[in-house]
């Protein structure tokens, strides 16, 4: 059975050099092989910088200005047969196809407005439809909630948190994702952001599977870190 280590994170910004070497030493110490990378804030020309002699920038999606950004980023002794990869012209959706263990599986990193978006996840769901046939390994940074009890701090939803809600029920349904924290972790409440502004906490970032594309899952847990606003969704 095939064993990765994935964790997906929203790294507000890597702009700078050491930033940039601070966060792909994260990834070295904690052993990560695969991380969807939300919010890089790189230009197109500039991915390939978030890389060292561990590490590569194995898909991406990016603006010509230093906004949004969208990662995969590979162990380079990871022993992947990329079979194509794409990264979306809005800066929000990277992925790269495979074959493990005679299985397809595509793993896709998204990080969605952080303002509502009409739209925005039926353009997804049309993006995603195109590759259908792998399972899908979603790393998120969704700016909204799956359980609006459990993943908020606060009690009462604005509307345009309720539509954005309701529109990310039907894009798991599409696919028949599963958010695989609260696989391992049903009814416990923890949060990935601080929103100072609302004055409340939430659970924005998710590591998200098709029901077909594991077989055990061995720890899914939520890790502070220090190098970024958001938490870390590990795998």
């Amino acid at each position: 059975m095939t064993k990765f280590h994935v964790i997906s994170w929203n790294v507000n910004r890597l702009n700078g050099q050491i930033k940039r070497a601070a966060c792909l030493d994260f990834l070295r110490r904690h052993s990560v092989d695969i991380a969807f990378i939300q919010e890089s804030h790189l230009r197109s020309i500039d991915t390939q910088r978030f890389a060292n002699k561990f590490y590569y920038t194995a898909a991406s999606a990016s603006l010509s200005s230093k906004n949004r950004g969208s990662l995969i980023v590979l162990k380079r002794n990871l022993s992947l047969n990329i079979l194509g990869k794409y990264g979306s012209e809005d800066g929000r959706v990277s992925y790269i196809k495979t074959i493990i263990a005679g299985h397809k599986f595509a793993f896709i990193s998204i990080y969605a407005p952080s303002l509502y978006e009409p739209g925005f996840f039926s353009k997804l769901i049309s993006v995603l439809t195109q590759i259908h046939d792998y399972s899908f390994i979603i790393g998120a940074d969704m700016n909204t909630c799956i359980n609006l009890t459990l993943d908020k701090s606060g009690r009462l939803s604005t509307p345009t948190q309720i539509r954005s809600f309701k529109e990310l029920q039907d894009f798991l349904l599409a696919f028949s994702l599963v958010d695989l924290y609260r696989v391992v972790n049903p009814t416990c409440k923890q949060y990935t952001f601080y929103s100072a502004r609302h004055k409340s906490f939430s659970r924005l970032d998710y590591l998200l599977a098709s029901t077909n594309s594991f077989s055990a899952i061995h720890n899914v847990a939520i890790l502070p870190c220090s190098l970024s606003d958001h938490s870390i969704g590990p795998l």
